[in-house]
């Protein structure tokens, strides 16, 4: 028996999580490990507009940073609009919080999964890329998160204060250090 984890295989039709098979209309979850970064999509029912936008509608992603929590934001043209998630590296299991080393120009991908909230069964797949810079940023923030302790209750305090002061998504992205649309090129 080998003591290599399990791939993840996801495939459009088959269940996103075998232990699971529901999931709350409209979440959303940023995952990290071992320098993969996921989004997971949920929609109830998701219809045909909805899954055409999601694999290929114009989206946008954004990153504030506030007293070492990440916001990651997105918006989806047609599927989703602007939507956030505070994270951090501290949050993910000690072996999964691997960063690759980050080299000049280097692109991170995004992989993207589109659940059906009442089945648990993947509806769509896409990957987009952050720039250059977006990614740098992004690395720069993950590391400093490994480098200083990590407090829960500072954590959610950071998180509560932010969310006061930017109630809606849309505000956040306003006040975000760098918005880009996912996949664009740099000049």
């Amino acid at each position: 028996m080998s003591s290599e984890p399990a791939l993840w295989r996801l495939a459009i039709g088959q269940p996103f999580s075998p232990e699971r098979t529901k999931w709350d209309d409209g979440r959303f979850e940023y995952r990290y490990f071992k320098g993969t970064h996921l989004l997971q999509v949920c929609l109830s029912s998701p219809k045909q507009s909805e899954i055409d936008a999601f694999r290929s509608g114009k989206m946008n992603i954004g990153l504030y940073v506030e007293r070492n929590v990440i916001f990651f934001l997105f918006r989806i043209e047609g599927c989703m609009d602007w939507s956030d998630q505070a994270l951090s590296i501290q949050l993910v299991p000690s072996t999964d919080r691997e960063l690759p080393p980050l080299k000049p120009g280097m692109r991170t991908l995004l992989s993207m999964v589109l659940v059906d909230a009442d089945t648990g069964l993947v509806a769509a797949l896409r990957a987009v890329t952050f720039s250059p810079q977006f990614t740098r940023l992004m690395h720069q923030a993950l590391s400093r998160q490994l480098e200083l302790p990590f407090d829960a209750a500072t954590h959610q305090a950071v998180i509560a204060d932010v969310y006061r002061r930017f109630p809606k998504s849309k505000e956040l992205a306003k006040a975000a250090m760098v918005i880009e649309k996912a996949g664009a090129r740099a000049p």
